[in-house]
Order: C-alpha cells, then structure tokens, then sequence
C-alpha cells in the first residue's frame, strides 16, 4: 500500500517486455468473459459432432447387424437398397468431381486450340 491508501498494481517497470506483453494479453482476455463462453461452447460442439459416426459407417454398421436377418432374395435387394447407396455415396461424389475436372481441363484444352486457329 501506498501512502494514500491505495494498493499498488503492477507497471511494465516490474516487467520485461514480453512478460508484460504475455501479463497484459492474459488479463484482457480473462475480462472478456463472453469471448470464453463462446470458445467453450464452440469446442464442446466440435467434440459432439467428432463424436458422431458419418452416415456411411451407420448404413455399414446396419448392413452387418441386419445380414443375420436374411432369408430370401427380396430381403437381400431391400437391405442392399437401404444401404448400399449410403456407403457408396463419397466414393461416387469423388469419381463425379474427378470427371468434372477432366471435363473442365478438355474445354480449357479445346479453346486454347481454338484460339491458335
């Protein structure tokens, strides 16, 4: 204390200039409460959702729970129908855009050569 009667606070004399730099930082962001509240909510979402299994691993999931349950052909087609599409889904939407770019790639080619005309 001081003899006024006021406790003394730190001043960047009692600091380097990187500690104070480091001490300054950490206070301002200790008074933004919200700031943290919306970290912690952000990052228990991430997590909730990292928890949560992809459609494709639940259809493939189903399909091995439910083969067990096969007894004819009509049941084979309604649970390859009810799965199979699901798990094929990201392996058909990658072949789809790797089509699209050699498609862009002939055009882009096509009127380089049209050009040279």
């Amino acid at each position: 204390m001081t003899s006024y009667g006021v406790a003394m606070t730190s001043t960047s004399e009692d600091y380097s200039a990187s500690e104070w730099t480091q001490h300054s930082m950490f206070g301002d962001l200790l008074q933004q409460k919200w700031l943290l509240a919306a970290a912690a909510v952000f990052i228990a979402g991430l997590w909730l959702l990292s928890r949560r299994s992809a459609p494709e691993e639940q259809a493939a999931r189903r399909l091995v729970r439910d083969w067990r349950n096969v007894d004819d052909a009509t049941d084979v087609r309604d649970l390859l129908g009810d799965n199979v599409p699901t798990i094929l889904r990201p392996a058909l939407l990658t072949a789809l855009e790797e089509i699209e770019n050699v498609v862009q790639r002939w055009f882009r080619q096509l009127e380089r050569e049209i050009r040279r005309l």
